[in-house]
């Protein structure tokens, strides 16, 4: 698949990813949480492409604009700029390949990328620092990567002339896997791979010498658990699920869902088909959610209906019509905000439901369910805890965010920016600055991005400060473009 923009990653298989936090589902699913992250901006007045990696900005930059950028687990990224391809991480900037790079992944375990140039396919290992470069005889393009989860092995579509002919390299050498293929995911030693019929849009799971189709006219949207036994895809706006090959089975009728059990995922495939492995031993024993959207109004909420589906794939309703949910004390509960109404339930038994506020617009929680920032429809700013009153804290608050930490950013008096002040419990608020016109949080630092305005050319553009408490911001990037990166 083509490298995505930082905003369509977030938004690809999970529409409502920003409103989701943690991993929802039982203890006893393995699930590696999104703990670091890595911000990119593209500094105008500099001509560079800036990196924040967690709340650190990196000495090196990238020039020109990066278009395109991907990570598995927010430790390791790999940027496009320029057709150029790039690794980027706390150890600073490495140029893997100079031009003509259309499509790339990084593994799980954020040791290898593979990508392709134009009838190439090349593979670089960050541990050996060794590039290989395979060139497949006819080939007019390749059209589908993948690579298994412990790096190992990687899989490709080569199209010729007479069809699209899946591959699997591993040991410096390519062997043939499946004619009339576009290859989706591999395991380990292609022990276990998927592929889809390119004009059907079949999928197959091939296993121990049995090639089983699994779907027929399969969207190409594909997601799978960390050793590929457990597959997700839709077929006529239904969800369905395969394990270990098995036929495919609806999750709920008449229902497409999204999982939220992994926030860690490597995107891999192609323009027909696009993959995300997830890195958690099950994509069940969690919550799934459908979106439902306003086609009249397209300035109305979202709404969200919520589902736990357990580890033996039965289905239990949670709620209908939620605004906002979230996932929380080790994915064991779930707070959300239905008609106003904000309730704490626990998904294996959601009849029982503890409310925490009224007349509420919008609301942050914290991961340990014991701390609620709302604001209310007075844009009031409150806090609560379960079994106690809602406590007001402050007045004409738009807009609030949770850090990882446990302080509540807010914005307040908002015309075009606002007032931002910090909080934690009911201490006294403090004031931080004026004119920010945005909030942004990630696992380990907070952002805040000033009003727009014009440089001395004339491009509209912002500056962005960073903090790694919620409290102490600095200016990390000064004339960061409106136009490019998140």
């Amino acid at each position: 698949m083509k490298l995505k923009t930082t905003a369509a990653l977030l938004a690809a298989l999970c529409l409502a990813a920003a409103l989701v936090s943690g991993c929802a589902g039982g203890g006893n699913v393995s699930v590696k949480e999104y703990d670091s992250s890595i911000n990119y901006y593209y500094a105008d007045e500099e001509g560079m492409t800036r990196f924040i990696v967690d709340s650190t900005l990196l000495g090196d930059a990238i020039s020109g604009y990066v278009d395109s950028f991907l990570s598995c687990d927010g430790t390791v990224g790999i940027a496009r700029a320029g057709t150029g391809l790039y690794r980027v991480s706390a150890e600073g900037i490495l140029k893997i390949y100079p031009a003509g790079v259309e499509r790339a992944l990084l593994s799980l375990d954020n040791n290898v990328i593979v990508f392709t140039t134009a009838t190439e396919l090349h593979i670089y290992d960050h541990r050996t620092g060794k590039l290989e470069d395979i060139r497949p005889e006819g080939a007019s393009g390749i059209p589908t990567i993948c690579v298994s989860p412990d790096s190992s092995t990687v899989g490709y579509t080569v199209k010729t002339s007479d069809g699209c002919f899946a591959y699997a390299y591993e040991n410096g050498a390519s062997r043939l896997l499946a004619n009339g293929a576009n290859i989706a995911a591999i395991a380990e030693g292609a022990e276990r791979f998927y592929y889809m019929e390119p004009d059907s849009g079949d999928l197959h799971c091939v296993s121990g010498g049995s090639d089983r189709r699994i779907g027929t006219g399969v969207t190409g949207v594909l997601e799978f658990n960390r050793d590929l036994t457990e597959a997700l895809f839709d077929m006529n706006g239904v969800t369905y699920y395969s394990v270990r090959g098995s036929a495919a089975k609806a999750l709920v009728a008449g229902t497409s869902l999204y999982p939220t059990n992994a926030e860690c995922e490597s995107t891999q495939g192609g323009a027909e088909v696009s993959v995300s492995v997830k890195d958690t031993d099950s994509l069940f024993g969690g919550i799934f959610f459908r979106v439902r959207t306003s086609s009249a109004d397209p300035d109305a909420r979202a709404a969200y209906d919520l589902w736990y589906v357990d580890g033996a794939k039965r289905v239990t309703e949670l709620v209908r019509g939620a605004y906002q949910f979230f996932v929380i004390e080790n994915r064991t509960r779930v707070a959300c905000l239905v008609d106003g109404d904000v309730y704490k339930l626990d998904p294996k038994s959601p009849s029982d439901r503890t409310l925490i506020s009224s007349n509420t617009y919008n609301f942050n929680v914290s991961e340990d369910g014991k701390s609620f920032y709302l604001v209310g429809y007075d844009m009031g700013l409150y806090y609560a805890e379960p079994g106690r009153l809602p406590a007001q804290i402050d007045t004409n608050v738009i807009h609030s965010q949770l850090t990882t930490g446990g302080v509540c950013l807010y914005l307040k008096d908002y015309d075009l920016g606002g007032s931002l002040r910090a909080v934690r419990g009911l201490t006294e608020p403090v004031d931080i600055t004026g004119g920010v016109a945005q909030i942004e949080l990630a696992p380990k630092a907070a952002f805040y991005y000033t009003s727009i305005y014009e440089d001395e050319l004339g491009n509209r553009v912002y500056d962005v400060y960073v903090s790694a408490d919620g409290f102490g911001f600095e200016k990390a990037v000064a004339c960061a473009a409106v136009t490019a990166g998140n």
